[in-house]
């Protein structure tokens, strides 16, 4: 682990995109959920591939991510799966083909890692 780690500023921050930061060698997405930022490691948990880019483009919204490889949609704050591998390559598939898509593996939150605001600065604690 390795600990409290300094991400950037607040105004890094304040425009309520999804942002990919590197903390001490880990890949974290920050974003603002109503008026808290969140983290989380930048890896689906499906398998494992990137949050912020594939076929599917980046899509984030009201404090939600969406995977861009199968579509599976996370809750940034708590982590939540709130949809598990519902499509691929960013389009949704007919209902069916979920467990198929989903390759046996059964739904997982994202890590997450707590925010800490001192002053301007941002820090993730990992």
């Amino acid at each position: 682990m390795a600990g409290r780690v300094r991400i950037g500023s607040v105004a890094d921050f304040a425009d309520g995109e999804l942002h990919t930061v590197d903390a001490a060698g880990t890949s974290v997405v920050v974003g603002l959920s109503g008026d808290s930022l969140c983290a989380a490691r930048n890896r689906c948990p499906h398998l494992g591939l990137s949050l912020t880019k594939g076929p599917g483009g980046l899509r984030y919204s009201e404090g939600q991510v969406v995977c861009p490889w199968h579509n599976s949609r996370f809750d940034l704050e708590s982590g939540e799966n709130l949809d598990w591998a519902p499509g691929f390559a960013g389009r949704d598939m007919p209902r069916w083909s979920r467990k198929m898509i989903a390759l046996g593996r059964k739904p997982s939150p994202l890590t997450t890692y707590a925010v800490t605001i001192e002053g301007e600065d941002v820090y993730v604690d990992l």
